[in-house]
């Protein structure tokens, strides 16, 4: 009974050792893949303002005004400091979100090194009050 106990107990620490690793490497992935969402959403941000600048200059000037002067240009300035803000509050809400991601990996893989430690400790007790030998 000792030995089949053993190994259960050491197989059980490998199997929550390789979770722990596996948990670090899914949050990387996640964190890229956040990434690359929010340079997606930067990408069509931009091309959402080129659309609406070009509509707004294509309006100014069948209407006969000059773009740069009055009302126009203030409606783009606006345009692109609010896409300019967005851009800035989407960059910094998408490296908190990477930033949680890569110490959500990095706890699970420290209390997976825990549980396995603790499971070997348990079984190394076990072992040692089915052999006769008492506790450690």
């Amino acid at each position: 009974m000792g030995p089949l106990r053993l190994m259960s107990g050491v197989k059980t620490a490998q199997a929550q050792s390789r979770a722990g690793k596996i948990a670090l490497v899914q949050s990387g992935i996640d964190a890229n893949a956040e990434g690359d969402a929010a340079r997606e959403r930067e990408i069509n941000r931009k091309k959402q303002l080129r659309r609406a600048l070009s509509s707004q200059l294509a309006e100014a000037g069948a209407t006969g005004i000059k773009f740069t002067e009055g009302s126009p240009a203030r409606i783009a300035q606006l345009d692109i400091e609010a896409a300019e803000r967005d851009l800035a509050i989407d960059t910094a809400s998408s490296k908190q979100r990477q930033r949680a991601l890569i110490s959500q990996g990095k706890n699970a893989r420290a209390a997976s090194k825990v549980a396995a430690t603790v499971t070997l400790l348990d079984t190394a007790v076990d072992v040692a009050q089915m052999t006769g030998g008492g506790g450690i």
